[in-house]
């Protein structure tokens, strides 16, 4: 996903076959929605990043546009539905759409929320977060829809096949709010689920975090399933202590999670002790979030001596970044904040503004943290901050970097880049000591076998350079961890 910074917003999904092929985008704001299309509506944003299939040319991504159909009510009247929807293609760049909220449209039911009574038809109202796809064209997403005015959110899957709207196949539910907890003690009266976070797959699994509170969780956890439908079976849960690490109980675990269909990689924290950080306010990005949390949320508050407005909020103490064998149970703690680095948590304000009709079934804006790793057979590359906090609890000194650790065989942690390196050992088309690293970045897919990518920006007081760049890791004998040139690849 790219967007330009100068002159008019352009934005798209864009694809690259490496080293050798052409950037081209599957799909941008000169696109037209696929099918069911018949306003001949174009894309207009795309809000999370697109994800592909581990072994197929698959690729799946979200859109926001115009309506994109309009059909004749029972009573005579026009309307007009579908603002939002999963798009994906199937080895080759034609777009089909995989799940869309038009389920309420006649002869399209097959995009409605499923399980529901006969003749009740529920479109889905967004699908936030990152959706996934698998080999053979099954999608798995997050799914928010509204029934009697309460709002619920679940997993879903759908196969798709190279035809339009994707074939015809129903999409199926795999999880929901209000679906009872598996594996709770005997004793305990039913829990369910409130929240569901998006989803990893691989091969013929999914797996996603379910929680019965999200901001302050007692029971749930990570939980796999088929993605034709099965039973929910615990992998990692709130309240239990890893198995093979001696740790206090989990409290929290992230949604972030990276998946290749054997070895899973999440965060999480345990223990009780808890610190206080400052999270000021943004000062670039989406207008009215920035005006919206300089007053407007009431949460915020504001220092006379910066004119800065901030946030407090509490975060664990003892986290960390495990890996998990799902064939034999073993975990490993890789990195943790016992002696490696401060914090694992990355923080952005965002959200839908009261007022503004973009997207009316978006939640408010708060402040979101996440973890960023990806994982490939074992071999686990994470982002981690070192810094410490002063009296106003702000980090200061801060250095962010990819780092990257064997969990099998426990190997030492390499450094594979962080802030203030030279950019020209990522970038050689730089001169050497002209702009130093600002940032990196990693998403959940980001590695696959021995090939890894990730996001960096690098500047200096006058200028600035960044863009996706990609580099091999060798896991065996040892990691990998020459920067030079030779071994970078823009």
């Amino acid at each position: 996903r790219a967007r330009s910074t100068m002159g008019t917003h352009e934005t798209g999904i864009y694809v690259r076959e490496f080293p050798k092929g052409d950037v081209r985008p599957l799909a941008d704001t000169f696109s037209f929605v696929p099918e069911p299309n018949n306003l001949n509506t174009k894309f207009r944003e795309f809000s999370s990043f697109p994800r592909m299939a581990i072994n197929a040319s698959h690729a799946v991504f979200r859109g926001q546009h115009s309506p994109v159909y309009t059909y004749m009510l029972p009573d005579g009247t026009e309307t007009r539905a579908g603002t939002t929807g999963l798009y994906a293609t199937l080895g080759n760049d034609l777009l089909r759409t995989g799940a869309a909220k038009l389920g309420a449209v006649p002869g399209f039911e097959f995009y409605s929320v499923p399980d529901r009574p006969a003749g009740t038809l529920l479109p889905f109202d967004v699908f936030p977060g990152g959706s996934a796809i698998n080999d053979d064209g099954w999608i798995v997403f997050k799914g928010n829809w509204t029934e009697d005015k309460i709002g619920k959110t679940g997993i879903f899957a759908r196969r798709l096949i190279d035809s339009p709207y994707g074939g015809f196949e129903q999409t199926a539910m795999l999880a929901s709010s209000g679906m009872d907890i598996p594996n709770l003690p005997p004793s305990f009266a039913p829990i369910t689920f409130d929240s569901t976070s998006p989803p990893s797959v691989a091969g013929d699994y999914a797996v996603f975090l379910g929680l019965d509170n999200e901001l302050d969780p007692h029971y749930g956890g990570i939980y796999r399933v088929l993605i034709k439908g099965g039973q929910l079976e615990p992998l990692v849960e709130i309240g239990k202590v890893l198995p093979n690490n001696k740790t206090s109980e989990l409290i929290r675990i992230g949604e972030g999670l990276s998946y290749d269909g054997r070895y899973l990689a999440f965060w999480a924290a345990w223990g009780t002790e808890f610190k206080t950080i400052r999270l000021n306010c943004p000062v670039d990005g989406n207008k009215d979030i920035r005006d919206y949390c300089n007053g407007v949320d009431p949460n915020s508050i504001y220092d006379p001596k910066t004119r800065q407005w901030y946030q407090l909020h509490e975060v664990p103490v003892e986290q960390g970044v495990v890996v998990m064998d799902t064939q034999t149970g073993i975990e490993w703690i890789v990195s943790s904040t016992d002696g490696d680095f401060n914090d694992f948590v990355y923080w952005t304000y965002s959200g839908h503004v009261p007022g503004d009709d973009s997207d009316e079934t978006a939640e408010p804006p708060r402040w979101r943290g996440a973890s960023f790793m990806a994982v490939s057979d074992g071999l686990v590359v994470f982002k981690a901050r070192t810094a410490t906090l002063n009296k106003k609890m702000e980090y200061v000194g801060i250095v962010d970097g990819l780092y990257a650790v064997d969990a099998p065989s426990q190997s030492m942690r390499s450094t594979l880049i962080e802030t203030g390196m030279d950019g020209s050992l990522v970038d050689p088309s730089l001169a050497p000591g002209t702009m130093p690293v600002t940032g990196v970045g990693i998403e959940r897919d980001g590695f696959r076998g021995k090939y890894l990518a990730v996001a960096v920006a690098m500047a200096n007081e006058e200028a600035g350079w960044g863009g996706i760049y990609s580099t091999e890791l060798q896991r065996d004998p040892t990691l990998s961890t020459d920067v030079s040139p030779r071994n970078r690849k823009r």
